[in-house]
């Protein structure tokens, strides 16, 4: 009878072992799945902040770059205030006012030795609408029209003086023949200033400076002639009015679409 319940109770202490291995494995395993429930939160949260993040990254970068867009265009249109808004174009032909050869006293045609160009400068008005208050000025060395001003006045000082915080240079003071248009009607061409080449035989360099303003822009440009063997050669560069170069040739054909 006391084996039996020796018997008993050993079974009793083994099963009861048993439970208590069983309860820690239940136990081990439930706050093993917690822990990784915890985790797997927290991964899903981290990868919904990374997802937020990436949005803001590419809206910022599509922000940066209109900005960039915004700005070339900007530059573009320096000298204008939008895109394919009207502008006096400036047309240049020259004339050879002396005959490329005479006849001499045998009745023979020889060359002439010098050469006497007049350079012809026209406002045209291409675009879809009539342009108002243009000023054509021009810088012209060749011709007395630019130095009126300048011969009046005298020999000045090339001394820099001080106005309003800026510089300013005498020797740049009235050397520009100013003229004004009231209004270029639209489709027409006016002829606005003529100048006379010095003679020459047949070789030379000139150079013109003109500023074109109206009431809706400003632009300048630069003319650069070469003269070889009786003919000239022109080169043109354009700058808005902080003397940045400008690409006219698209704004020009903008306008006339």
């Amino acid at each position: 009878m006391k084996g039996k319940k020796l018997m008993v109770t050993a079974v009793l202490a083994f099963f009861g072992f048993v439970l208590l291995a069983v309860s820690a494995y239940l136990l081990y395993k439930n706050t093993s799945n917690s822990a990784s429930d915890n985790k797997q939160r927290e991964l899903d949260e981290a990868i919904k902040q990374i997802e937020v993040l990436h949005a803001e990254i590419i809206q910022k970068d599509k922000a940066v770059e209109a900005a960039e867009q915004k700005i070339k265009s900007l530059k573009s249109d320096a000298f204008g205030h939008s895109a394919g808004q009207n502008l006096p174009i400036v047309e240049i032909v020259d004339n050879d006012l002396s005959e490329g050869s005479v006849q001499n006293e045998g009745g023979k045609k020889v060359h002439k030795l010098m050469y006497h160009h007049q350079i012809r400068f026209y406002l045209l008005n291409v675009g879809k609408n009539a342009l108002k208050d243009v000023i054509f000025s021009v810088k012209d060395d060749y011709n007395d029209n630019g130095n009126k001003e300048k011969k009046r006045k005298g020999k000045s000082s090339a001394t820099h003086v001080d106005y309003m915080g800026k510089k300013v240079n005498n020797e740049e003071l009235g050397i520009y023949e100013n003229i004004e248009v009231n209004t270029l009607n639209l489709k027409s061409k006016k002829l606005i200033y003529t100048s006379n080449l010095p003679g020459s035989f047949g070789t030379g360099d000139y150079a013109y400076h003109i500023i074109v303003e109206w009431s809706q822009g400003f632009y300048q440009m630069k003319i650069r002639i070469d003269e070889a063997n009786g003919k000239l050669n022109y080169n043109y560069e354009f700058f808005d009015v902080n003397g940045n170069p400008i690409d006219f040739k698209s704004m020009e054909s903008r306008i006339a679409n």
